[in-house]
């Protein structure tokens, strides 16, 4: 008998705006509040940026009605909502980071000391008797309510400048992604041309792809910041997916454990095809990310048990060597910044000795140790110049896992902690800054979205009406799921950090694009779940020959 596909309830769309326009006010009232501890620590945010950040609500809820009233969207619309608030958390942490003068800023040390004399100020102003202030401001009534040279912002913004600002395009740039990717994948014919042409796409993205890792970047970046994978992630998946879909009744026919070669070799040549650039760019991150995917992917088209297995044992030993990696003297072949994951997840407050080859290559280790004199023959010396290298290299991790211990439950509050002495923390350690000012709480909320957005993903994927659908969406929601628990598995140092961006909230251009895309790509397979009625696939049986 064929049994029914199972959806989630669709939610109302008017419960989605109304949840909107309340994460629309909550933002407003954090921005206050970022607004307020600015001028009580010695420096004014711009409230211009501020209204640029929450002007950015209207073209959303433009998006919103273009997807219910002009593309009569019928599907659900939560992955949509869990998003929003996430870019709301993102975009408010953000502004209060960049508006604060010691971070980036040329003059850190002056910006730090107008800080702690605004708060010796207000201290003086709230605690102080009467007999205090005469004796040092010669009356009570002479205690100065502002300090004559506070610090500023960092920037001092016009309209011009906000208009122009990458924090601006890029965010608009994201939602014309999010309505590009809705409008391409609801179409039919653009899926079946998509499947079938699975691996000239696979093959048309390896190759720029291969020649922009290979001669264009340096340090896994290139055109500034960019980092060369984000714009393929999903040409990539679309490729696998294709070629998985097309194959995978095959790869269900197994001789213990593995398919037919004929049918497992071309398959995998599509599936390793991003490891080795990503291999050449020292991302063991998104190798991690990929991989998962690309295994979860497998699992839900083959459904075999025992190749489950057989990718946890490879991802043991792969695992295992990347750890056991570290004690050789040639690496295995494993850059060196792989290396300073493992060790700095394994060791963060213990130094590798001074003749590790690859700490030896470190610039951090060679600052301290080749551009200032020292002499390597005082062992006590090298030591402290070794700990002091060290304890700068890993300033990023142990900074960020300080910020969130002093978080606590409820927070520092908005815009009273200190996330600016966590470097670039509106990229890769953003999480840390929402734990520290808005505590667990804060941390539980970004989670609890996270989750929802996963859920509601999956329910896509299982409501798919055809197998290529299915594994798309598996795989969007996956990508999102897979980065999101490494970058915040990172951060509390419970996996190596990678360096991965926390999807929808940290700061970053084609990482905030893609993000967007795989959600309107998402919900372009609610609606398709919601308008065509589910055919159940009927596999071929399979008689064994006695």
């Amino acid at each position: 008998m064929e049994k029914g596909i199972n959806r989630i309830k669709r939610t109302s769309p008017s419960l989605h705006l109304l949840i909107i326009v309340v994460i629309m006010a909550l933002a407003l009232v954090g921005y206050v509040a970022v607004i307020m501890s600015g001028q009580l620590r010695g420096y004014d945010a711009s409230k211009l940026a501020a209204g640029r950040d929450l002007a950015l609500f209207l073209p959303i809820i433009g998006v919103f009605f273009w997807l219910t009233r002009k593309q009569k969207f019928r599907g659900e619309m939560l992955p949509m909502t869990a998003a929003i608030f996430l870019f709301a958390i993102g975009l408010l942490l953000q502004y209060r980071v960049f508006m604060d003068p010691e971070y980036g800023g040329d003059e850190r040390a002056k910006a730090r000391q107008s800080k702690a004399q605004a708060v010796r100020l207000l201290n003086i102003q709230t605690a102080y008797d009467d007999e205090k202030k005469k004796f040092m401001f010669g009356s009570p009534d002479a205690v100065p309510e502002r300090l004559a040279n506070q610090a500023d912002p960092v920037e001092k913004y016009s309209v011009g400048d906000l208009l122009t600002s990458v924090n601006t395009y890029i965010p608009l740039a994201a939602l014309a992604a999010l309505a590009m990717g809705f409008r391409l994948f609801r179409s039919d014919k653009m899926l079946l041309w998509l499947q079938r042409h699975a691996l000239i796409i696979g093959l048309a993205t390896l190759i720029p792809f291969a020649l922009i890792v290979f001669i264009f970047s340096a340090e896994g970046k290139f055109l500034g910041q960019t980092t060369p994978w984000e714009p393929v992630k999903i040409l990539f998946l679309v490729s696998f997916a294709g070629m998985l879909a097309d194959t995978y009744y095959h790869l269900r026919r197994t001789r213990w454990g593995l398919p037919p070669n004929r049918y497992l070799l071309p398959f995998l040549v599509i599936a390793a095809m991003p490891v080795l650039p990503f291999f050449a760019l020292s991302d063991f991150g998104q190798m991690l990310v990929f991989f998962g995917v690309y295994v979860m992917l497998y699992v839900v088209a083959v459904r075999k048990t025992t190749q489950l297995v057989y990718a946890i044992v490879l991802l043991a030993i792969v695992f295992g060597v990347f750890v056991g990696a570290q004690w050789s003297t040639t690496g295995f072949g494993i850059p060196g910044r792989v290396h300073f994951r493992f060790y700095q997840w394994l060791h963060t407050w213990e130094p590798p000795p001074t003749d590790t080859w690859w700490w030896k290559q470190d610039r951090v280790y060679k600052m301290y140790f080749n551009d200032k004199p020292i002499d390597m023959n005082d062992e006590q010396e090298v030591r402290q110049r070794n700990r002091e290298a060290w304890a700068d290299r890993v300033l990023q991790q142990s900074q960020g896992l300080f910020g969130i211990y002093e978080g606590g439950v409820v927070g520092e509050g908005l815009g009273l902690g200190f996330p600016e002495a966590v470097p670039v923390v509106d990229s890769d350690f953003i999480y840390a800054a929402i734990s520290e000012e808005t505590g667990l709480a804060g941390a539980l909320a970004l989670l609890v979205a996270l989750g929802v957005f996963v859920y509601a993903g999956t329910a896509i994927s299982i409501g798919a009406p055809d197998m290529f659908t299915k594994l798309l969406a598996a795989g969007f929601t996956a990508f999102v799921g897979f980065q999101a628990i490494v970058n915040i598995g990172g951060v509390l140092r419970m996996l190596p950090m990678t360096g991965i961006t926390l999807p929808f909230v940290s700061h970053g251009g084609w990482s905030l694009i893609t993000s967007f895309a795989m959600l309107g790509i998402l919900l372009a397979f609610s609606h398709r779940n919601a308008v065509t009625r589910p055919v159940v696939e009927k596999e071929p049986e399979f008689v064994p020959v006695r």
